[in-house]
């Protein structure tokens, strides 16, 4: 009988989705056609897209489980619901902390040892309980897991350090972008009226005000700076941050959008202005480059290690330094042509099919099968 190994799917079945979801999505869609001796069950919640997971079901088994919250699904429900199986995938830096299933782990980051540290915490108290929950946690599963994957090498370095797991145990499986590169960049007549673009989550480790706080150094008549996939509820917060530093007239505010549409924004854009103070990735930076887009981002964490050479490292709280470089591609449409072609050789350097044969070696060491 092959083995089955039971995937935390939850944030690739959900619809639009975020770094997590397009990585797990990216994933079981890249595995359905590899030639493996193990069978994959996907789980999701109620939280999940029905037209993904239909989709899904034309290649695996997929199992929705109804739980009142997600410490539950994650604890009871799902590895009930999993206990014969060979293996656990938790692929959202958690797994169940008890049972005696063997596991393998998707660590993407260790954010939370460094927020009140590296970059204010400002959070719900929600997130302070899930915080305390998901930090607790990884310290118990992460020496016991049969390996442990992560998406970069910054990452990777972080989750030794912080964990105190060994580095051989610990497998480098980079992201790659939800969209298909750009052959060449676009002309300047298809970026007409200019605008620089960001996104707007609230969280303060994504630093918009330093993003604001730039872009009102720009002070180039015409230009705009959108703002998009801004949560509702902090729809609020955001306009009143554009007030308290009078640029109203120039900042468009936007919630989420499809991906459609975030692709023809990173297509058309002047520059993508990156400043988070840590990401274990940094997927958008990469998707702006993969779109021809020039990207500006903060010299921190791993943002670096996946812009390479292209982009224009920066320090974020350095705003004359970063009007500087707007202005540059503004007004030098050679060097906004070298920054786009840059982007683009750089972004042809990650694959899906990467992420998948690193996940695949992964499981295949995990269940000890040559």
């Amino acid at each position: 009988m092959r083995p089955v190994i039971a995937v935390d799917a939850r944030y690739g079945l959900r619809y639009p989705r975020r770094g997590v979801g397009e990585y797990v999505y990216q994933v079981m869609k890249g595995l359905k056609d590899r030639d493996r001796p193990y069978d994959l069950i996907l789980y999701g919640d109620s939280s999940c897209d029905p037209t993904t997971v239909e989709e899904m079901r034309s290649w695996y088994t997929v199992e929705i489980l109804a739980a009142p919250n997600f410490f539950l699904w994650e604890q009871v429900v799902w590895p009930r619901a999993s206990a014969k199986a060979n293996l656990l995938h938790g692929t959202a830096n958690i797994a169940p902390l008890w049972g005696s299933v063997p596991q393998i782990l998707t660590i993407h980051d260790v954010i939370e040892w460094h927020r009140g540290r590296d970059f204010p915490s400002q959070i719900p108290w929600r997130h302070h309980l899930s915080r305390l929950y998901r930090m607790n946690a990884l310290q118990k599963l992460a020496p016991r897991a049969r390996g442990i994957l992560t998406v970069s090498q910054h990452a990777r370095g972080d989750i030794c350090d912080v964990l105190g797991v060994d580095a051989e145990r610990v497998q480098v499986s980079p992201l790659a972008g939800k969209y298909p590169i750009q052959s060449e960049p676009k002309s300047e007549a298809e970026t007409s009226p200019p605008y620089l673009l960001t996104l707007g989550a609230i969280d303060p480790r994504k630093n918009l005000v330093d993003v604001l706080r730039a872009f009102g150094q720009v002070k180039r008549p015409g230009l705009v700076l959108r703002v998009v996939g801004v949560e509702e509820q902090g729809c609020a917060k955001l306009e009143a941050m554009v007030r308290n530093f009078g640029l109203e007239a120039s900042v468009e505010v936007q919630t989420m959008v499809s991906d459609s549409r975030l692709q023809e924004l990173f297509g058309g854009a002047l520059a993508f202005l990156y400043l988070s103070r840590y990401e274990g990735f940094g997927l958008p930076l990469l998707e702006a480059m993969s779109q021809g887009c020039p990207v500006i981002y903060a010299k921190a964490s791993s943002l670096p290690e996946v812009a390479g050479e292209a982009g224009s490292g920066v320090d974020s709280q350095d705003g004359d330094a970063i009007a500087e470089e707007i202005r540059h591609l503004a007004d030098d449409p050679g060097y906004r042509l070298f920054q786009q072609r840059a982007g683009l050789k750089r972004a042809r350097d990650f694959s899906w099919d990467l992420t998948v044969e690193k996940t695949h070696e992964g499981y295949m060491r995990a269940l000890e099968v040559r």
